[in-house]
């Protein structure tokens, strides 16, 4: 009966709520690869969806900001990126993450970033959630790229950075923006059309978000019910 409660109280408070924003939508089309064909709104989607098919196998409630290729407020960027932020109210949100890809004037870089709030209200487990999302892009993702069958998609590591970004900065929990890579590298772009790159980039987060969720701090089990951890 204490193994099973025990159980019961793991699964209660490892779960979570997660929203997932799947960057840009609608007329806000990000970064493009004319070459490659590739549109950044096209592929955050893509790969939220990815993600959310393996969080909700492990359990968690997860909820993407847009289902389609929609913007949230067409005719304001910046109410469009608040109600973004604004679901982790409506939702009573353990955590946000916010899926980009990057671009540049410089078609030779590459990488991954990692983006926390400069004005956060939740610094800690900000970057706490950044932390764990890094080292499994960086420490488990990235030697697969390093002279394998994928190249060196990730070959730079642009590490974890603070920024005023509306859509992380208004969030009301944990909350991070990743640019997964480059669609202006030529490379790359070819790389992200396959579906066994995705795959490896949405790993890589799962299991940062997974890492993060395991490491939070939970208050003890107490009979007949749990608590949740401490927000």
């Amino acid at each position: 009966m204490k193994r099973l409660l025990a159980l019961l109280c793991f699964v209660q408070l490892h779960a979570a709520t997660i929203i997932l924003d799947p960057g840009h939508g609608g007329k806000y089309i990000g970064t493009a690869n004319d070459v490659e064909q590739l549109v950044e709104k096209q592929l955050t989607l893509e790969v939220a969806k990815l993600l959310a098919d393996k969080l909700r196998g492990s359990g968690h409630t997860v909820i993407l900001t847009r289902e389609s290729d929609v913007a949230l407020d067409a005719d304001d960027l910046i109410a469009d990126l608040t109600k973004r932020a604004q679901m982790t109210v409506d939702h009573n949100a353990d955590l946000f993450v916010s899926l980009h890809f990057n671009g540049s004037a410089n078609k030779k870089s590459a990488g991954f970033e990692v983006y926390v709030p400069y004005e956060p209200l939740y610094p800690i487990k900000s970057y706490g959630l950044a932390s764990a999302i890094h080292y499994d892009l960086s420490h488990e993702i990235d030697p697969i790229f390093q002279g394998g069958s994928l190249g060196n998609l990730n070959r730079l590591d642009g590490g974890i950075k603070a920024a005023r970004f509306n859509v992380i900065k208004k969030a009301q929990c944990a909350a991070v923006l990743v640019e997964l890579a480059y669609l202006t590298n030529e490379e790359t772009a070819k790389k992200l059309k396959s579906d066994v790159c995705k795959d490896i980039l949405v790993t890589g987060v799962y299991k940062g978000i997974e890492r993060y969720l395991t490491q939070q701090k939970v208050s003890k089990c107490s009979r007949p019910r749990c608590r949740r951890w401490h927000k």
